[in-house]
This record gives C-alpha cells, structure tokens and sequence, in this order.
C-alpha cells in the first residue's frame, strides 16, 4: 500500500465497544486503556459519544454521554493525545461545541445520514472554528444509493474549507471489498477531503474491506481491541496494526495493544456478541440495520421452528 505511511488510526474501544456494555467502562480501565492506546502509536482515540447515541438506553455510562468532567480527566492525565468525540447533531447544541473545545477534544466527529446534512454540517463549521478537527461520518452507507451519495458528498464539499475527514461507516456489516472501492471512488469523485472507513464485521470482511479502503486513498481508519463493538463487532485494532507492520509501517508497536486486549479480555465490561452471533451474521447478510435486528430474529426462530 503506497500510502500507509499516511495512516492514521482511531482507537473506538470505548465508544463502539460500549455497546456491548452499556457504555459501562470504569475510570480505572478507561485511563489504562488510553495510556496503552498513546504508548501503541494508535495517533487518536475516540472517547464517547457526545448527549448518547441516536437510540437512547437505560443507565448508560460515562462514555455514553462525554461529559464536560470526563474529557477534562483524560485531557489532564493525556495531554498529548489526540480525544476524539462523537455526536449526533440532534444530540448537542453550539454550547456543547464551546464546551468540547475548551476542555481538549481534538476531533469532533458527526454522524451524518441524508436527513440531517445541513445542520450538521452547521455545527461543523462551528466546530472548525472552535479549532478541533471535523469529520462528516456517513452512517449506514450501504442503505444508500449511489446517487444519494454523490448528492451527500457534493454538499459535504462545499464545506471543504471546514470539514477535515469524510467517512463512510459499514453500519450494517453488509459490504464487501467491491462495494468499499465502488464506494470508495465515488466519495472520492466528489471531493478531495481525506477520506476515512469504519468496519463491522458481521460477515468476516472487516478487514478485506479496510483494507480495499486504504488502497483506494483511505487515510483514516477505525477499528477496537479485540473488535469490542456493536453487535458483532469492528475491525481487531489489533490485528490491523500487526498487518501494517508486516507491510512496512514502523509507527506502531504491537505489543501495548497485546497487552491492552489481554487486559480488556478479562476485565469485567468486556462483553462478546455470542448469544445473538447468528443474528449479526444474518443483519449483515441481508443489509438489517442495528435498529431492525427483529427481522433477523424472525428469520432465525421460523428456519428453527
């Protein structure tokens, strides 16, 4: 690959990775997971969501919401990290750009589908100017047609001046290393922001699909330790660092991040999708997203019945 010495990864354990725990993370873990993530090379970690996700749970935990505290603690005890934060535009308001800024998020990421572009991108520039980076995140990019896209991508253009990263997330671990470069080149024909790719891996091509990325011109690339995330879960950051490495890249060292998911293995928030594998493996066989699992149930309870 000619350009991974222009990769950058973003470490998503503790974002993604909560919805296997009800974003439940202790202080403890968090602080040693992202000392650990800093001493890897692993250039930003994202640290939570900003006001929760789009769907709201019961007794969510701290990285669920990235409160004003929580960043300062991390800024404090990492303040040459990169933190990274998430949100949905329906989610914050300009104060909470003010108050992310002022405490240290380096990067503020919008998750982005074709029903909110403007006032996201809104908040965006407000962002920029606030001096963290921005990335535009198209969510759940295989519900969307290639047409829709390039009219997405097309507005999130006329933004350049303010938007740093435009990604496109396989929210529903249907795409496959043609459909990522098919993507890939469209994004690409539509803009010269760097671009950015975020896996699940429902059926098994997290990596496959990374990697079709990266060689169209991703430069920007998600992934968790042990792939700690929603359903099935996110590329191994793990296993992706091991890969650049044998590929030449000399910026990362595997052996913090060995001992990182060893510990996250047996810490007590770690949680694997095992109870509902064959309902991931079917929402990414037939495009379901997160939020219509229950067609993949009924599929799995009528084939048994």
């Amino acid at each position: 690959m000619k350009n991974i010495g222009d990769l950058k990864l973003i470490d998503v354990t503790l974002r993604d990775g909560g919805y296997r725990n009800n974003f439940g993370f202790c202080m403890d873990y968090i602080l040693e997971h992202a000392r650990l993530i800093q001493s890897s090379g692993v250039e930003y970690i994202e640290i939570a969501y900003r006001n929760g996700s789009i769907v709201h749970y019961e007794n969510m935990g701290v990285t669920a919401y990235g409160s004003n505290e929580y960043i300062k603690t991390l800024k404090h005890e990492l303040p040459d990290m990169n933190l990274v934060v998430i949100a949905h535009a329906a989610n914050i308001t300009d104060a909470d750009i003010y108050e992310m800024a002022e405490h240290g998020v380096a990067m503020l990421r919008f998750c982005t589908s074709t029903k909110n572009v403007q006032e996201t991108l809104r908040l965006a520039r407000l962002a920029k100017q606030c001096g963290m980076q921005t990335s535009i995140n198209i969510v759940r990019i295989s519900s969307i047609d290639m047409p829709t896209l390039a009219s997405l991508v097309s507005a999130v253009n006329n933004y350049r001046d303010v938007i740093d990263v435009i990604y496109f997330a396989d929210s529903n671990g249907n795409l496959t290393p043609e459909s990522v470069r098919n993507i890939s080149e469209e994004i690409l024909r539509g803009t010269s922001i760097e671009l950015g790719f975020h896996a699940h891996d429902n059926i098994g091509l997290a990596m496959s699909n990374s990697i079709a990325a990266v060689v169209q011109g991703a430069s920007f690339i998600d992934a968790s330790l042990l792939g700690m995330g929603k359903g099935i879960g996110n590329l191994k950051l793990e296993k992706l660092v091991a890969y650049l490495i044998m590929n030449g890249s000399d910026k990362y060292s595997i052996v913090p991040l060995l001992q990182m998911a060893s510990k996250l293995r047996s810490y007590s928030g770690f949680s694997e999708d095992l109870d509902e594998y064959g309902v991931d493996i079917l929402c990414g066989l037939f495009n379901f997203p997160f939020t219509e699992r229950s067609k993949a149930e009924v599929i799995l309870k009528y084939s048994a019945d």
